[in-house]
C-alpha cells in the first residue's frame, strides 16, 4: 500500500496528489466532461431524429391508408360500372320504346285530326246554301 505524500504545487497549494497525477486527473476530468457533452448532444440528435422518423412514419401511414381507400374505391367502381352501364342501357331502351309508342300515338292522332278536318270541310261545303 502506498503512503500519502503531501506536495506543494507551483501555486503554493498543498496537494495530496503528485502534480503529474493531478494534471492527469484534470485531463481525464476534462476529457470526461467533453465526452459527456458530446454524449448529451448525440442523445439530443438521436431524439430529434426519432421524432422526425416518427413523424414521417405517421405521414406514410396516412398516405398508405389513403391509398388503400382509393384502391377500394377503384375496385368498387370496377365492380359497379358494368351494372350502371346495364341500367343506363335499359333506361335508354325503355325511353326509345316510349318514344316509339308516343310517336305512333302522335301519328295516329295526326291522322284522326286530318280525317276530322276533311269531314268538317265536307260538312261545311255540303251544308252551305248554294
Amino acid at each position: 500500500m502506498s503512503t500519502l505524500e503531501v506536495v506543494v504545487d507551483d501555486e503554493a497549494r498543498i496537494r495530496i496528489l503528485h502534480p503529474d497525477a493531478h494534471a492527469q486527473s484534470c485531463l481525464v476530468q476534462h476529457s470526461c466532461s467533453t465526452f459527456q457533452s458530446k454524449l448529451h448532444d448525440f442523445h439530443t440528435l438521436v431524439k430529434e431524429l426519432l421524432e422526425q422518423v416518427s413523424e414521417q412514419a405517421h405521414k406514410i401511414e396516412n398516405a398508405k391508408l389513403c391509398a388503400v381507400g382509393t384502391r377500394n374505391l377503384v375496385s368498387a367502381e370496377v365492380e359497379t360500372r358494368p351494372r350502371i352501364l346495364r341500367d343506363q342501357h335499359n333506361i335508354i331502351s325503355d325511353k326509345q320504346d316510349q318514344l316509339q309508342r308516343l310517336t305512333a300515338e302522335y301519328e295516329s292522332l295526326q291522322t284522326v285530326k286530318h280525317e276530322q278536318e276533311v269531314i268538317i270541310a265536307q260538312l261545311t261545303h255540303s251544308s252551305l246554301p248554294v
